[in-house]
């Protein structure tokens, strides 16, 4: 069991983060997307649909929402991050105090269809934005975090672990592992502050920052145990040996993504730029899918802004302060 997991751990984390370097936004939304859409199927059986043209359909729901994405998901910039936020939070909190309740109440599958829909739909939306209003340096640090985490809570809570987290949904957490999970976590936080070049304040807020995004990660985790606890399965598939399915292997980052992408937001953090006094680049909704163009005087957009070295490369945010309205 433990070599398969550090086998498909070693083949997937490379290939995983080769390819965010490498794409380029739209190729990661698709990349993204595509990973949520199987992680759908898998929710589809977990909600308890037991026909497979009932799951295609479920799937067939989720991508035609990604699909016609360029309609809707630029509206949902300002507000989007805060209802999905608060879920979590409430839910985590929710769980804490009454998980026995919780468990004990039949949900209908239309509630867990819409559910699994939501959020899976959002943290594609999320994930999105967090790549292209931050680049690839913030997705790539987002997934590191999660697998440290994980990592590191597994073999902490193995070695250590004594008191169970929450037995009635995930028996083999632990609170000790947890707390390792947010050491090693903030210790990585500090390490790559110190190697952006971030000044003392914005490595005291990314720490923070990444402490409360492994804590709502651990909350997406126990999110999907609690339905599997529901179906009564072990994991969503086995489509990856020592890990489960795919939504076994990103139910963390599914949720973690949303605290991560308001706290950049919110606190300023760029990796790739170490700027604490710039703003995400907002899209115009009435320009989504062409490229992302930056401000003129008074709030203007240029059309054929002078090239350079920053203009000519998306991921970089160095002196464009300011968001593009409509």
């Amino acid at each position: 069991m433990l070599k398969n997991r550090v086998v498909t751990a070693l083949i997937l984390a490379p290939s995983i983060t080769t390819a965010v370097y490498l794409l380029d936004p739209i190729g990661f939304a698709i990349l993204w997307g595509g990973t949520l859409l199987v992680a759908s199927w898998e929710w589809g059986h977990l909600a308890g649909l037991e026909s497979p043209l009932a799951r295609l359909g479920f799937v067939a729901a989720l991508l035609t929402a990604q699909l016609t994405g360029s309609l809707w998901v630029p509206y949902t910039l300002d507000w989007l991050y805060w209802p999905v936020v608060a879920w979590w939070f409430v839910f985590a909190m929710a769980l804490r105090v009454a998980a026995d309740r919780l468990l004990a109440i039949h949900y209908p599958v239309a509630v867990k269809l819409i559910a699994g829909f939501l959020v899976l739909l959002t943290s594609w939306v999320l994930m999105v934005w967090l790549r292209i209003h931050f680049g690839y340096q913030q997705v790539i640090y987002l997934l590191v975090m999660i697998w440290v985490a994980d990592i590191t809570a597994y073999f902490v809570g193995k070695r250590w672990g004594h008191t169970k987290l929450l037995s009635q949904v995930s028996p083999g957490k632990t609170v000790e592992g947890v707390y390792g999970a947010l050491v090693a976590t903030g210790l990585l936080a500090i390490g790559v502050g110190l190697w952006a070049g971030l000044a003392p304040i914005q490595i005291a807020d990314f720490i923070f920052l990444t402490v409360i995004t492994v804590g709502i990660s651990i909350c997406g985790d126990l999110f999907e145990s609690f339905v599997k606890r529901l179906r009564g399965v072990k994991d969503s598939s086995g489509i990856l040996p020592g890990h489960g399915g795919v939504l076994d292997r990103n139910d963390s980052l599914i949720a973690g993504v949303s605290v991560f992408y308001a706290g950049s937001v919110l606190l300023g953090i760029f990796l790739n730029t170490a700027s604490i006094d710039q703003q995400p680049i907002l899209i115009d909704p009435g320009s989504v899918g062409d490229a992302i163009e930056m401000p003129g005087e008074e709030g203007e957009v240029t059309e054929e802004p002078e090239p350079d070295n920053d203009a000519a490369n998306p991921d970089s945010h160095q002196d464009h302060a300011g968001a593009v309205h409509p």
